[in-house]
């Protein structure tokens, strides 16, 4: 967006009013709301000067506070990287568990500020399974968050996160969270994605060559082709929803329909599943040439039928 771009383009150069503008802007659209702040907050993350700048100048203003606590949780996973723990130098894994705690008491002064914002809960959330916290507690943190925003998409993702098996949870208990918010959201909340992610964080646990997919229903997958279908096409959920679509379709061996949602995200392929492979690009490449060539052998067989 446009706005976006914008204001992260003001944040560099050392401006925050923008930015303070553009979430001032979200107003109550919560994932409009949360995909704006992680913009600012990844940008602050590497050089948040101009955040201390509002902060001084506004230091009540909740909106900064919020930027704030999820600019440290960026700061904390930069840190430790995407290795496992055990590859993680020590210095590194110390300053990580320094971060995640401030992060997560940034984000409660944050929800202190706002009340009514589920943004710092979702922070909450996520730094819940950098801390390892018990189910319990996670689940006291996502009571807090639905209770605002009963199908935040972004909230979501991030337990699902907590609930897979890498983390803090298992296949079943991801599994179980994904169908069963899926199943009791609307279907314009593009929660419908939550089963796809959940059976390729399944997948990921298995031998071999990583997959850019796991193996989901074709139920499961129609109803995240209708939701996509019919969201706007400046939804900023709606990026992320397709390609987990897209590697879906593939994997299904529904070419053509695959090849449509490629040839919507194209050049773009900064997401999961691709982000989970060392080359993203490569991992992209080739679920749409495995697209393609499924297209091609419909076609070829329906020519021989006719």
């Amino acid at each position: 967006m446009p706005e976006v771009v914008e204001a992260v383009k003001a944040a560099r150069e050392g401006d925050w009013r923008p930015g303070a503008d553009l979430l001032a802007a979200a107003g109550q659209e919560w994932d409009l709301r949360w995909d704006r702040l992680c913009a600012l907050a990844s940008v602050a993350s590497q050089d948040d000067r101009w955040l201390s700048a509002w902060q001084a100048e506004r230091p009540k203003d909740p909106d900064a506070a919020a930027v704030y606590a999820q600019a440290l949780l960026y700061r904390a996973g930069d840190v430790r990287g995407a290795g496992l723990a055990k590859d993680v130098p020590a210095e590194r894994m110390a300053q990580f568990q320094q971060l995640l705690p401030a992060s997560l008491y940034a984000a409660q002064e944050a929800a202190a500020l706002a009340p009514h914002d589920p943004s710092p809960w979702v922070t909450m959330v996520a730094a819940a399974r950098g801390l390892v916290l018990p189910h319990e507690e996670f689940r006291q943190l996502w009571s807090e968050l639905t209770a605002r925003a009963p199908h935040h998409f972004f909230g979501h993702l991030e337990a699902l996160q907590y609930w897979c098996a890498k983390w803090c949870g298992s296949d079943q208990l991801a599994y179980r969270f994904a169908k069963e918010a899926a199943a009791s959201a609307p279907a314009h909340t593009l929660l419908s994605v939550l089963p796809l992610m959940a059976s390729f964080e399944q997948a990921l646990q298995g031998p071999g060559l990583m997959p850019f997919a796991g193996r989901n229903s074709k139920s499961t997958i129609n109803a995240l082709l209708d939701a996509v279908s019919a969201a706007p096409a400046d939804d900023p959920r709606l990026p992320l929803a397709r390609h987990t679509l897209a590697a879906a379709l593939a994997q299904a061996g529904r070419g053509r329909e695959a090849l449509e949602q490629f040839r919507l995200l194209e050049p773009w392929v900064g997401a999961q599943p691709w982000t989970y492979h060392r080359d993203p690009v490569a991992a992209f490449d080739r679920a749409r040439a495995i697209a393609i060539l499924r297209a091609g052998r419909r076609s070829a067989t329906a020519a021989r039928s006719a």
